[in-house]
């Protein structure tokens, strides 16, 4: 009989492993439907979650267009035995800092939220929880000289979660901003 541990290796040689996050799409707290919970650890399956997030009617995700070689996301455990809990979090920057930025960066004051992460490879993973958001930490910096960025810099964090950042079952369809979709180098599904 196997012991509680499983066989933990990396990935295959001759595979793609590419870091980094190709998009971004963020739903805020007050757009779930109230009184439900997204995810939750009983809705996961070996890691993975197949529902969809249960959101009012009509609304889609923003999507979060960002520099290239910028968009990151951790997921991590930590405590001692006993205690241990995961906190999630994803950081981006954004070239330019303009009227219509600072508007879109307002509508994260006091309002947390979830974020799903599109890998390179395609597949995706969904950091915070409706019951326990990331909250958005942002700050703007003009650069002192031209080879400076004049970006935005985007990070969110939740803590104390009881799961590692899921992966979204492939056959699971977000409600997305069509137009808003920059190319990426995977088929983006819309509802």
């Amino acid at each position: 009989m196997p012991g509680k541990f499983k066989n933990l290796s990396y990935t295959a040689r001759g595979n793609s492993n590419l870091g980094g996050i190709a998009r971004m799409v963020a739903f805020a707290e007050s757009d779930f439907t109230g009184g439900t919970g997204w995810p939750k650890r009983a809705d996961l399956t070996m890691g993975e979650l197949t529902t969809a997030p249960p959101l009012k009617a009509g609304v889609v995700g923003a999507e979060l267009s960002f520099d290239h070689g910028s968009g990151r996301a951790k997921s991590s455990k930590k405590g001692k035995l006993g205690y241990q809990n995961h906190d999630h979090e994803v950081e981006a920057k954004f070239a330019g800092v303009s009227k219509e930025q600072a508007e879109a960066v307002e509508l994260f004051f006091n309002e947390g939220g979830v974020i799903v992460c599109y890998y390179k490879s395609g597949k995706r993973r969904v950091y915070g929880a409706s019951w326990n958001p990331l909250i958005v930490e942002e700050s703007d910096d003009s650069g002192a000289k031209g080879g400076d960025a004049n970006a935005i810099s985007f990070k969110a964090k939740a803590e104390d979660l009881n799961f590692h950042a899921p992966f979204l079952g492939d056959a699971v369809v977000l409600p997305t901003d069509a137009t808003a979709v920059k190319a990426m180098p995977f088929a983006v599904v819309v509802a």
